[in-house]
């Protein structure tokens, strides 16, 4: 699973915890009950008429209106980009005109579109996975006139400059997964892993058994250990954190860890490949991909210290069955 999709999945199966935690006032006013995924919908690129979608888009009912809705649009960004605001911008204007064209196909005058605009308001965010200054910070994006401008308002969360000893101490179970995103110098990496699980424990009864193996996955993909702290993180597990040991030995939670190893171990290789050879094709990632032993993740890691080509490492690009 891509970083972006992972995300995505995090956001739409945690959304009631993420707005808790970052949009505390807004969450006082929703009624969950009253949700709609419209990430289905399609949004196209009209200039250059390209398939374009909004990461996250739901629309959620208020317990005092007005507005009657809120319409929650979340992105998730990898690397800072200078487009960033007028394409959240777009986005938003995108998201408009699309729920405008599902209420009525005539035209709106401007108090009549000021009146709808206030029964339906945005609340954008993105999680970027790059630092900001501050952390969390309020951007806008305005085009037009002084006396009629359009204005796009977002936040922007850069989990890398969070701390994550201090999220830890929310009473939240997304920072389970967030923490792994943020800054934990403070921590080695075995007690830091062993924290992320410890707070997991406390909400294994409240959580659905696909929010736990996402929450495991985060763990185990991106946090990786060299083979030194693999051996201090089991050896804490044993003796000090018996309780973590047998938490992650147990069915409910070996899916997931098991799949986040695996994809752990196919992102090492891809950045290890990718570092000696160049660019990668679609087909030579496609076909690390579809490696699902660890013994041979491991094997190929190996092999880079001594191959001179992807064809000395085996690999051509044809997915093995």
């Amino acid at each position: 699973m891509e970083l972006d999709q992972f995300m995505k999945e995090l956001a739409v199966n945690f959304i009631v915890y993420v707005i808790g935690l970052f949009f505390p006032n807004w969450a006082l006013r929703l009624d969950f009950a009253q949700m709609k995924d419209l990430n289905k919908q399609l949004y196209t690129d009209s200039p250059e008429g390209t398939e374009r979608f909004v990461d996250v888009l739901l629309e959620i009912g208020l317990k005092d209106p007005p507005p009657e809705y809120l319409l929650v649009h979340i992105e998730s960004q990898q690397n800072k980009q200078f487009d960033f605001p007028t394409r959240m911008l777009g986005y938003y204007c995108l998201i408009y005109i699309r729920e405008i064209e599902g209420e009525r196909k005539d035209s709106f005058s401007l108090s009549e579109f000021t009146t709808w605009q206030n029964r339906k308001r945005i609340l954008s965010f993105a999680f970027c996975n790059y630092p900001i200054q501050g952390g969390i910070t309020q951007e806008e994006c305005k085009v037009g006139l002084p006396q009629s401008s359009l204005l796009c308002q977002y936040t922007c969360i850069g989990l890398p400059l969070l701390l994550a000893r201090k999220y830890l101490q929310k009473d939240n179970p997304i920072v389970c997964a967030l923490a792994v995103f943020m800054n934990h110098d403070d921590f080695s990496l075995p007690e830091f892993k062993v924290s992320c699980y410890r707070k997991l424990l406390g909400y294994l009864p409240t959580l659905t058994t696909r929010q736990i193996n996402i929450i495991v996955y985060a763990i185990e993909t991106y946090l990786s250990l060299n083979d030194s702290e693999e051996q201090i993180y089991q050896q804490l597990i044993r003796e000090n954190y018996p309780e973590v040991n047998e938490m992650i030995t147990n069915p409910l939670i070996e899916r997931g860890r098991r799949e986040g190893i695996q994809e752990g171990k196919q992102l090492i290789l891809l950045q290890q490949l990718s570092a000696k050879f160049g660019g990668l094709s679609e087909s030579v990632t496609q076909e690390i991909r579809a490696i699902s032993s660890e013994q041979k993740l491991d094997e190929l890691s190996l092999r880079i210290l001594t191959a001179d080509s992807l064809d000395e490492m085996g690999l051509n690009g044809q997915v093995k069955p």
